[in-house]
């Protein structure tokens, strides 16, 4: 994992498509506040769709809105493999504009009736169009990459490198894959595709933020990550996981995971949706301790079992007693010396 690689944000795309998440402008932008306030680099909106349909407008404002409060963050507009949406995505004036590609049979053949030989024409007739209204970066996601046939998803990735393509994401649409097997889809990718790769990782079986961790191990350029994990069925990998893990792991200090604590911590309340007490990063027990085993090294030195200081996340550790408590904890929780055993 590089220090180089970055977080994409896409709470107000992914997590929007979540059943009855809706959220006013008023709303998005405090949340933008508070991504860019904890250092995450990209923030991804949409879906693009033509003006003149319902939410071209408010997409517009928003970008004006996050351009005035946030001019280094970088905004990413997501949009369908279609001419108007990525007419529509551009003349929105983000940083990046991405359209999704269907690389797998099922979604091509059974979904868009449509061949693998038109994807890959239809790749760089977008990307022309694209260029000609002015895309600064152009990113191209590989909807449902890791069911995908390989000839088929080999094809794409070589039309995108030949149309001058900046990135290229690989989906995880479904959440089926395991670290390993998307870490590999990635140097794949990579083979092909000198430049950007991206991942976008479901959470399906409740692997998304290890998939996404393996794939940046792998040498991915960024990962996307929401909000609470926020998007369809299980979501997608957690903006606070992968970013506390970078922090701690991978040598990222750049994120401040009190700030993405209290943003979620907000957005859950916006939504009705509570916090599990021992929710990674988030949880409000993560750092209480009864077990005797655990309150004594925890006394005698913190990294024993603690994977990060509590202070980290805006988190105090609580000592309690409990029917597995030794003398050292009791000891320890009511202030005493400790006494050896005869």
């Amino acid at each position: 994992m590089t220090a180089s690689a970055w977080l994409v944000d896409s709470t107000l795309r992914e997590g929007l498509q979540a059943p009855g998440v809706r959220l006013s402008l008023d709303r998005k932008l405090r949340l933008v506040d508070a991504l860019a306030e904890a250092g995450i680099e990209e923030v991804e909106l949409g879906p693009a769709v033509p003006a003149g349909n319902a939410g071209h407008s408010e997409l517009s404002r928003l970008v004006q809105g996050i351009r005035a409060r946030h001019p280094a963050l970088r905004v990413g507009m997501w949009c369908r493999a279609l001419p108007d949406d990525v007419a529509a995505a551009c003349d929105l004036g983000p940083d990046v504009v991405s359209f999704a590609m269907p690389v797998s049979d099922l979604h091509l053949r059974h979904r868009l009736g449509r061949s693998p030989q038109w994807a890959m024409e239809q790749v760089g007739v977008l990307a022309d169009q694209a260029r000609a209204r002015g895309a600064e970066t152009l990113s191209v996601g590989l909807e449902d990459a890791t069911r995908a046939e390989r000839h088929i998803l080999d094809g794409v990735v070589r039309a995108a490198r030949q149309a001058g393509v900046d990135r290229i994401r690989v989906s995880d649409t479904v959440g089926v894959a395991t670290p390993g097997v998307l870490a590999d889809l990635v140097l794949r990718c990579a083979r092909r595709f000198p430049r950007a790769v991206g991942v976008h990782a479901h959470n399906d079986f409740g692997m998304a933020t290890a998939n996404a961790v393996a794939a940046l191990d792998a040498g991915a350029a960024w990962a996307d990550v929401s909000l609470l994990g926020l998007g369809e069925r299980a979501g997608i990998a957690r903006t606070q996981e992968v970013a506390a893990f970078r922090a701690v792991r991978a040598g990222r200090a750049g994120y401040d995971c009190r700030r993405l604590r209290e943003a979620c911590r907000l957005l859950a309340s916006w939504l009705g949706r509570p916090i599990a007490p021992d929710a990674p990063v988030l949880g409000e027990d993560l750092f209480v301790c009864e077990s005797g085993l655990h309150v004594d090294g925890l006394v005698k030195d913190p990294r024993t079992y603690q994977p990060y200081p509590p202070e980290l996340v805006g988190a105090r550790q609580q000592l309690q007693l409990g029917p597995g408590s030794g003398r050292n904890a009791v000891a320890a929780v009511l202030g005493t010396p400790q006494t050896r055993r005869s």
